[in-house]
């Protein structure tokens, strides 16, 4: 190692993020693949946000907690917490986010099937079941593009 390389600065970080509009004309498949996990994110992060606010009781309740079933309140916390987390993991594009969705995705199908109100019912399941496919289809077509 020179000295002269210890003197190099590290490149500029720059707050746009370059991978969307390099894929956008080379790799198509890529570039749907990332602006569906953007748009998954944002969804991820306002859903855990909707659950945030049915735990701090924002509908003005003076007991929010008091009167909840145990299974009810255990899904809640779960995907205040786990909606979020998948949310962050898939605007950044690692496989942890994706992985965490995923849980969090058939927690979800299984809440709904379990009888757990507040979760948006079979139209929600069916919503979630429906990004989980198209998500299975962006990424083998994106792979594809890259051979």
């Amino acid at each position: 190692m020179s000295a002269e390389d210890d003197r190099s600065d590290p490149p500029p970080i720059s707050a746009r993020d370059q991978r969307l509009s390099a894929d956008r004309g080379t790799r198509p498949w890529r570039w749907r693949l990332e602006v569906f996990l953007r748009v998954l994110s944002a969804a991820e992060i306002a859903k855990g946000l909707v659950h945030w606010a049915l735990l701090i009781g924002s509908g003005g309740a003076a007991e929010p907690l008091g009167s909840v079933a145990p299974g009810w309140m255990f899904a809640t916390v779960f995907f205040a917490v786990a909606d979020p987390v998948a949310g962050v993991g898939l605007w950044v594009g690692a496989a942890w986010g994706v992985a965490i969705w995923l849980i969090a995705a058939l927690g979800q199908i299984l809440a709904v099937a379990l009888g757990v109100e507040a979760f948006g019912g079979w139209a929600a399941a069916g919503l979630v079941f429906a990004a989980m496919a198209t998500y299975v289809a962006l990424s083998m077509m994106a792979r594809r593009e890259g051979r």
